[in-house]
């Protein structure tokens, strides 16, 4: 459709669309990689807390960042997307056990 002044309006951006930023779950992967090998390797509550500590911190808030990028851009993950997603909220998950039971 043309406006009054004969100008054609720019279309409105879609979910999906090229240029947005697209959820990736592979930097959380591996900082809650990093994390679980630093809590498997080290001790909970010695030294070793001054490395887990940023790394789980870190890995929660990309996981809330993407989070809000996939409820925003409602992207479809292919299975391989789907698998990185749920070990890393696995992997989050044990290290809270292991920090909780330590």
């Amino acid at each position: 459709m043309r406006a009054e002044d004969g100008s054609v309006p720019a279309a409105a951006p879609e979910d999906g669309a090229e240029g947005a930023e697209k959820p990736s779950w592979y930097l959380a992967s591996l900082f809650a990689a990093l994390a679980c090998t630093v809590l498997r390797f080290g001790g909970v509550w010695t030294w070793w807390a001054l490395l887990w500590v940023p790394l789980l911190l870190l890995t929660v808030a990309v996981g809330v960042d993407n989070w809000r990028l996939m409820a925003r851009h409602r992207p479809r993950l292919g299975a391989y997307e789907w698998f990185v997603l749920v070990t890393t909220h696995l992997g989050v998950a044990l290290a809270a056990v292991r920090i909780a039971t330590a």
